[in-house]
């Protein structure tokens, strides 16, 4: 059963809702941009039967956390993910972020690295747009998903075109979208400040079909991490890889976590 919780910083006027489900050790886990905590349900339900207790994020902007200020930077962000850790994983937790969201874990990681154990990305992006470009028709597609004054038909097209894999049902992103939430910040740093993930082991979930981050971006930074990186490839989805493959996403988080369990890492 999930539980809706909340914790708070009052000196950085923060509060953030979080979802709750599962025992065992902590799994904070951050959506992707515009998007909200339930995106995770189906991998929370998965963790839970695999006998984990996750905390899916709703950033600031999302669901009932606080709208983020004018300025906000990837370092605030990461002591979002240290509160979570810090209030409701006893402190140290393995750390798992979508698309987005991604790049807010090896920030995390490299910010404050005394929270994180293991960091887990689905795909690894914020890779240089000028190596691999993302398609104009892609680009000009993604404000399109969530733009409620177009017909539901072209936002399935649009839905499918940026995010979904072909032939998968984009049905499900219709609903659940937050404009307002805070990944503006993620220029507010260097790319060369957090792309590591710290000195953390790292879990690459690379979707095959991904029209924003392409294979390569995740191969290259497998090899460039070396030992401390496990690499892994789905076929059959895009970006949008929380609903598209949640049994095959949560199959290698649960290897991944079982290979680096909290005791040991």
């Amino acid at each position: 059963m999930v539980n809706t919780t909340y914790v708070e910083d009052e000196d950085r006027e923060v509060r953030l809702e979080v979802l709750v489900e599962g025992d065992g050790e902590p799994v904070v886990l951050l959506p992707s941009a515009m998007r909200g905590a339930v995106d995770f349900g189906a991998i929370q339900r998965l963790l839970a039967e695999a006998g984990y207790r996750s905390f899916a994020v709703n950033p600031r902007g999302a669901g009932g956390s606080t709208p983020p200020p004018p300025e906000i930077s990837l370092r605030d962000l990461a002591d979002d993910v240290a509160l979570v850790v810090e209030v409701l994983g006893g402190g140290y937790a393995h750390i798992v972020g979508h698309a987005l969201g991604n790049i807010v874990v090896r920030a995390t990681a490299t910010y404050r690295p005394e929270v994180t154990a293991t960091v887990s990305v689905m795909p690894c992006g914020g890779h240089s747009l000028d190596a691999h470009p993302v398609s104009d028709e892609v680009l000009a597609a993604f404000p399109r998903c969530h733009d409620e004054t177009l017909s539901e038909d072209e936002r399935l097209d649009a839905l499918r075109l940026a995010f979904f894999a072909r032939g998968n049902d984009p049905h499900s992103w219709l609903d659940g979208w937050w404009p307002t939430s805070t990944f503006g910040a993620l220029t507010a740093q260097r790319p060369d400040e957090w792309w590591r993930a710290g000195s953390a082991p790292i879990l690459i979930i690379q979707p095959l079909e991904d029209a924003m981050a392409p294979a390569e971006v995740g191969r290259e930074v497998a090899v460039a991490l070396g030992e401390r990186a496990t690499y892994v490839e789905i076929p059959n989805c895009g970006h949008a890889i929380l609903p598209e493959r949640p049994n095959a996403v949560t199959a290698h988080l649960v290897a991944f976590f079982r290979a680096h369990p909290l005791a040991q890492t």
